[in-house]
């Protein structure tokens, strides 16, 4: 699955990050859209000290306030698919 980011950059988010991100928060199964969708339009985003991306996206009616995804840059093609939070 890939969606152009934010900023421009082609995200790429592999059946194996997919199944890992699941695997680690299985509230996501069905929400796949809104990962993409979060790192398409997110809220606010921020470059840490170590290159990670950190997208939010504030959310109404949910368990948290916040949805965050971190990812980080593989370079010049783009963001590497690892998608964690």
């Amino acid at each position: 699955m890939n969606v152009v980011a934010f900023d421009g950059t082609v995200v790429v988010l592999s059946e194996e990050r997919w199944r890992h991100v699941v695997l680690r928060h299985p509230e996501l199964k069905n929400r796949c859209d809104l990962v993409l969708d979060v790192v398409r339009r997110p809220d606010e985003a921020y470059v840490d000290m170590s290159e990670g991306v950190h997208v939010l996206r504030r959310l109404v009616g949910e368990v948290s306030d916040f949805f965050v995804i971190i990812f980080v840059r593989a370079g010049e093609k783009g963001y590497k698919n690892g998608l964690l939070h």
